[in-house]
């Protein structure tokens, strides 16, 4: 795969900076860092706020300040590897993505300018206030049955796989425009990418998420030609529209390429918030019982779940120039780990940044979802969901709580962080 592939592999990792602190600990990886990310990167960041990661081959940057100067300087820094493996791709699957017919290109999160500007004007349109509206009653409906069907049944229940991971894929795919016949069959296969990019994929495993990209990539570009037919009022034939009224400013290729890579950027990390959500307002009583209380808090407590814990922990950039950082010199060239956790931790941007507050005044100044010309897309919609499912449940099982003494287990990566499983109960 070429430079213009989606997913590939980096070239050669440059040493650490000079004058730069080496970290030969530091790694999401670990087990330190899988229990409490925050409780390690606070270490760091009031010790060697910049430093080089050897785990990674990364710069680490833990503070607001810096963090927010390499979003808002994407001439500088790129954000070409975002979808990147962080280990290499094995030959095995590198053969199933060298299939002819896979050839998706950076369309989003990974594309640069002038493509991105050009792209996101179109994608953008697809999440308008108008588009909000249209989706939000389905979200409803679907909240509702997903919980009803989880409160129907036997305390305890496991949420993330009665409500947590289908309400987000359902509402994207939804979005996009694809049938719920094939909601199953693509949940097969967009639901191991995860491992694929931004964790340590053995060969097997990544052999068999090549393959299922290639199925999903051939299903995207199938359904795109078929809404090019056969039109609907979704995000494809809004795309379309655009692509028929000047096929020179928006390309099919460009089209399928935005269709694939936004499902799975609509879905884990929604499903990351609402577990992370609910761990955190269950956990102190008194904060649940407020917005069970009183709805019009939840927006807010919402935004400070984003800030607190974040179901998206960390991005990558790559340095295009020589430049510098808070006094580090950084050759062209060099990868940069953006540790959002510790940024939306920072003391200096926010006051006892470990303690989780839905009154927070500046909660809605994390930076979550990013800064500069690629904020996140989909942020609006993320937030719409959970609030949905905030006020669903607080309105259907005010007595909800997390089952005492359970362990939770994260996914070891470097980009998204949500329990894998989590047990709710509460009064029949």
């Amino acid at each position: 795969m070429g430079d213009a592939a989606y997913h590939k592999n980096r070239p050669d990792t440059l040493p650490a900076p000079s004058g730069c602190p080496v970290d030969h600990a530091f790694s999401p990886f670990s087990d330190d860092y899988q229990a409490d990310p925050y409780a390690e990167l606070e270490k760091r960041r009031n010790n060697s706020p910049i430093f080089y990661a050897e785990d990674l081959g990364c710069l680490v940057l833990t503070r607001m300040e810096d963090v927010e100067e390499v979003f808002k300087d994407p001439t500088i820094f790129s954000s070409e590897n975002v979808q990147d493996p962080v280990i290499q791709i094995c030959d095995a699957a590198f053969k199933v993505l060298e299939a002819e017919d896979f050839n998706p290109i950076p369309v989003m999160s990974n594309c640069q300018r002038p493509d991105h500007t050009r792209i996101r004007k179109h994608t953008q349109a697809g999440f308008s206030g108008r588009r909000m509206r249209v989706l939000e009653p389905y979200i409803r409906q679907r909240c509702e049955t997903l919980v009803s069907a989880m409160l129907e049944g036997d305390a305890p229940a496991e949420f993330v796989s009665h409500v947590g991971y289908p309400l987000p894929g359902d509402t994207i795919f939804r979005l996009i425009g694809f049938p719920e016949s094939d909601d199953r069959m693509l949940k097969e296969w967009t639901g191991n990418r995860l491992a694929f990019m931004w964790g340590k994929a053995d060969e097997d495993e990544q052999v068999a998420i090549a393959e299922n990209l290639l199925a999903y990539w051939r299903y995207c570009a199938e359904f795109v030609q078929m809404r090019k037919d056969d039109p609907a009022d979704d995000f494809t034939s809004e795309l379309l529209a655009a692509h028929d009224a000047d096929p020179d400013d928006l390309s099919l290729q460009e089209i399928g390429s935005a269709v694939y890579g936004l499902s799975f950027a609509g879905h884990e990390i929604v499903t990351n918030f609402l577990s992370n959500s609910l761990i955190l307002l269950l956990s102190d009583r008194p904060q649940w019982e407020k917005i069970c209380a009183d709805p019009a808090r939840i927006e807010n407590a919402a935004q400070e779940v984003l800030r607190h814990s974040s179901p998206q922990t960390g991005w990558r950039r790559v340095a295009n120039a020589d430049t510098e950082i808070a006094g580090i010199k950084i050759p062209a060239g060099t990868h940069i780990f953006l540790s959002l956790a510790s940024a939306n931790h920072d003391e200096a941007a926010f006051g006892d940044p470990r303690a989780f507050d839905i009154e927070r005044e500046n909660a809605s100044n994390h930076i979550s979802f990013g800064r500069g010309i690629h904020f996140c897309l989909g942020s609006r919609l993320a937030i719409l969901e959970t609030n949905i499912a905030l006020q669903t449940l607080t309105r259907e099982a005010p007595s909800l709580d997390l089952v005492a003494d359970q362990k939770f287990t994260y996914f070891p990566n470097i980009t998204l962080r949500g329990p894998e499983k989590l047990w709710l109960t509460w009064n029949a």
